[in-house]
């Protein structure tokens, strides 16, 4: 699987749920930025939301629009197509200019105890 659908529970964390359910998902980016957990819809407008759009599939995810992360020592910026990360050439580290399939979605987003 290479995204975790989850949703948020507020004061509690994240759980795994149906992909239906989730307002959330987890993926796993090669790379520096690791496991990541984006809000997302999967049908309407994003505009004002903060929401990435998810095509829904846990197997080849799809989200838009594209997925910047930044530390203090790199910058990884990406299109998420169809199960891989499309490293785009802005991107500070090995993968830049490459697109590296998705690894699987760790269950990082696991409901907090």
């Amino acid at each position: 699987m290479k995204a975790l659908p989850v949703k948020l529970i507020y004061g509690q964390g994240y759980e795994p749920c149906a992909v239906e359910d989730a307002t959330h998902v987890t993926l796993n980016i090669p790379g520096p930025t690791g496991a990541l957990t984006l809000p997302v819809i999967r049908s309407g407008t994003r505009d004002g939301t903060g929401c990435w759009t998810w095509n829904g599939s846990t197997d080849a995810p799809t989200l838009r629009p594209s997925v910047l992360t930044q530390g203090h020592d790199f910058r990884c910026h990406s299109w998420i197509n169809d199960g891989a990360a499309q490293f785009l050439d802005d991107c500070s580290h090995e993968f830049k200019g490459q697109t590296i399939p998705l690894l699987a979605a760790a269950r990082a987003a696991q409901k907090e105890e």
